[in-house]
């Protein structure tokens, strides 16, 4: 390793001196005449100096599909720099590390009021799009760029993410590229076919196939069914027609062909290969996940000290007792109680007061001819009641799982219909079954029955109840259940098709032309690589096919469509992340233009309001100042806990402590300004005596630190002391005052 070090080391010198038909590269195996090669690329590409780093190493992997693809790695003092390219010298990743005094990262403690940052976005994102333009293949990459993340008072960097155009068409390939804020360097790039290739590169764009041919294809891959959905705010569940989720389709542009993408997959997995090792240890890792309940000892110390905390909750004994007496269907007496777990639930109590909803989780386990059951059951720990049941099972014995399909599914319907009757109580004549899964040998175990409120015709499915039945042994394997009495069902006077509601749905979509990811077999690789894409394990690879798909319409989403009128249900949305905080009384105020820029940070007070004129309180006061440490707190929505968890963190930050704390105080302006002078590290300066000097109109009565901190103030630009001219440090301080003292102290 280390010759071999010191040969990359001489080529990278030879690279730097610009020597690359020199005795020495000719001297070079042909493994380093390559790395010369693709480094003398690189470099070209992006416009490298590597005269800064003293170490260079260059590592090369081979893949029958991806091809070659090479690790360069410069290294030097406090700099790092990595960047991987294939042969072509075609960069796919850059990663530039070099220390500096900003890469201490913030990590709270007593407040650090930063300054407002200098915003660099615009000049960013020029970099980053130039960069691009060295590192995509030229007339036929593209991409435009759009900001990732909200503005931050300590951003160090500007992120963009973009996704390639091919040939001017969308393409399934995204891009990200980073700026340092401080210099406006490339710190980072990456595209997302990295570890992606594509069998047969980038197919030609054109196509004979019209946007409208292609919609009406696609639009008999639709299926739309009629079902109530509970309006935005209300109580009241309206008809519509939803879409049901089914296999994904695109037509190809080339063939013009309607191709079921989902049943390519399908087709292409049943032979294993690609993904099938990752899918089968995943569903290792969940039976064994599943089994984990079976070998729980029961409950911790401190879930026991908790139980006796909780008045009138019952004992695990007591509630296992129960819950065997009450539902002998579930079959637990062959079962052992591992496990249980009380929670705590807020409610509203009398008069005002809070209580709490106690419940139990109960686990049980069974092992038996290898085969581990788990049962868990939850139940109001108070009365016993039962609120859910779920069940699982896990076979860790050679071949297949020894238990078989017992029970037929009129019969394990019969059971489910006798549970629902326990379970869904007076409610039971609301409902009907709604849907229905059979256990199957080899497929799965549980028939499942899901009940839903309805109309007599159409389903409200928020509203249901679900039955499982185990067909091995008839046992209940599930139990759950959602219902609001207060949702009404309100019948359309008509209904409209099926058909006039697929077209109203279809015509509001997007059919985009765009390069979509195809599986396809290995068999269609060129016959020198189709054995050792084999031999790698691949069973089948992803070709770039242009094609037609149903979309979304930009900035907006189609729920569906209105039952009664048949008009689609289109919901506009905001794209830009919407700023955390924003006001609706500031129109004209004069402290608008503050309040404005420091939100932008996520800096102010929560709510919607700031209520420019009302009394700045201590909570404002900790609220405004925490924010500006990243802490949200929202008044509109706070109770006590909230509250204290803000003056936790004011406690954390310096700004107030246990002993003072006085919520609802209205603070003066002279200790808003010391508030903010301390945390910026002034306090001492303050209290230095025979410095200080200013020109308030009420200065000769300022004594003491105070007059420290009104000079301090009126230096930094604070406090301007108004029409008065005065300090005024006794006076009340409003949160408009607070907002534009803490800008000027920020900006």
């Amino acid at each position: 390793m280390k010759g071999r070090k010191l040969i990359a080391l001489a080529l990278c010198a030879a690279l730097a001196l610009g020597l690359a038909g020199s005795a020495l590269a000719e001297a070079a195996s042909p493994a380093d005449q390559a790395l010369l090669a693709v480094t003398a690329k690189v470099k070209a590409a992006l416009g490298l100096d590597t005269e800064k780093f003293q170490d260079f190493q260059g590592r090369s992997q081979e893949d029958a599909l991806l091809g070659v693809r090479w690790d360069l790695t410069w290294t030097g003092d406090g700099a790092d720099l990595s960047v991987t390219a294939d042969d072509s010298g075609k960069v796919y990743a850059y990663d530039l590390y070099e220390s500096s005094p900003e890469d201490a990262a913030y990590y709270g403690g007593k407040l650090d009021i930063p300054r407002l940052p200098q915003d660099q976005s615009a000049q960013a994102l020029a970099v980053a799009q130039a960069f691009l333009g060295r590192v995509l293949e030229a007339g036929v990459e593209t991409a435009a760029l759009e900001p990732s993340g909200a503005p931050s008072l300590r951003q160090t960097s500007y992120r963009f993410y973009g996704r390639l155009l091919l040939n001017g068409l969308p393409s399934p390939i995204n891009c990200t590229v980073v700026v340092r804020a401080g210099d406006l360097a490339v710190t980072r790039f990456s595209r997302g076919d990295q570890y992606a290739g594509y069998l047969g590169g980038v197919p030609a764009p054109d196509t004979s196939v019209t946007p409208e041919q292609a919609r009406a294809l696609l639009g008999t891959t639709l299926s739309l069914k009629a079902q109530y959905v509970l309006e935005p705010g209300s109580k009241t569940a309206v008809l519509r027609y939803v879409p049901v989720a089914g296999d994904d389709y695109y037509v190809d542009g080339a063939t013009g062909q309607l191709v079921d993408l989902d049943e390519l997959y399908r087709q292409l997995w049943q032979g294993g290969g690609y993904g099938g090792d990752k899918l089968a240890a995943m569903n290792t890792a969940e039976s064994a996940d599943t089994a984990a309940g079976a070998s729980e000892a029961g409950l911790t110390q401190a879930e026991r000290d908790g139980a006796a905390l909780l008045a009138g909750a019952m004992s695990k004994e007591e509630l296992d007792r129960a819950v065997q007496n009450a539902w002998p269907e579930i079959g637990l007496k062959d079962y052992t109680l591992t496990a249980a777990r009380y929670s705590l639930s807020e409610k509203p109590g009398a008069e005002g007061q809070t209580d709490y909803d106690v419940t139990c989780r109960l686990t049980y386990g069974q092992e038996r001819d290898q085969l581990i059951r788990n049962k868990t059951v939850t139940v109001d720990a108070k009365t016993g009641a039962l609120k859910s049941l779920f069940s699982s099972r896990s076979y860790r014995g050679e071949g297949e799982d020894p238990y078989r399909i017992a029970l037929d599914g009129a019969k394990a319907q019969t059971r489910a219909q006798a549970a629902l009757a326990i379970l869904a109580g007076p409610r039971a004549d609301q409902v009907a079954l709604a849907q229905r899964t059979d256990a199957k040998e080899g497929e799965g175990w549980e028939y499942l029955f899901t009940y839903q409120h309805t109309d007599g015709t159409y389903f409200y499915p928020d509203n249901y109840f679900a039955v499982g039945v185990d067909g091995t042994d008839g046992t209940l394997s599930r139990l759950e259940s959602a219902f609001d009495d207060q949702v009404t069902l309100q019948r359309p006077g008509k209904v409209v098709d099926q058909t006039q509601a697929a077209g109203a749905y279809l015509a509001a979509l997007d059919v985009p032309y765009s390069y979509l990811e195809v599986p396809v077999s290995i068999s269609l690789a060129p016959q020198e690589v189709a054995p050792l894409l084999k031999e790698a394990g691949y069973n089948y690879v992803t070709a770039l096919k242009p094609g037609y798909t149903l979309a979304q319409p930009e900035n907006a989403w189609v729920e569906g469509v209105y039952a009664e009128s048949g008009q689609a249900i289109v919901v506009p949305f905001d794209p830009d992340e919407p700023s955390p905080i924003a006001y609706d009384d500031l129109a004209g105020h004069w402290v608008a233009p503050a309040a404005q820029a420091l939100a932008v940070f996520g800096v102010g007070l929560r709510g919607g309001s700031l209520e420019p004129g009302r009394g700045l309180t201590q909570r404002d006061m900790v609220a405004l100042l925490a924010s500006v440490d990243g802490y949200a707190f929202d008044p509109a929505g706070a109770d006590d806990q909230s509250v204290d968890q803000l003056y936790r963190r004011g406690y954390a930050l310096g700004l107030v402590t246990p002993e003072t704390r006085d919520e609802d105080r209205v603070l003066t302006r002279g200790e808003l300004v010391k508030v903010i002078l301390d945390a910026g590290g002034y306090g001492r300066v303050a209290a230095l005596p025979g410095i200080f000097r200013c020109d308030f109109s009420d200065a000769a009565s300022l004594t003491g630190d105070t007059l420290g901190y009104a000079a301090l103030a009126q230096g930094l630009g604070l406090v301007n002391g108004g029409p008065s001219a005065a300090y005024a440090p006794d006076r009340p301080i409003t949160r408009a005052e607070a907002v534009a003292m803490l800008y000027q102290y920020m900006k």
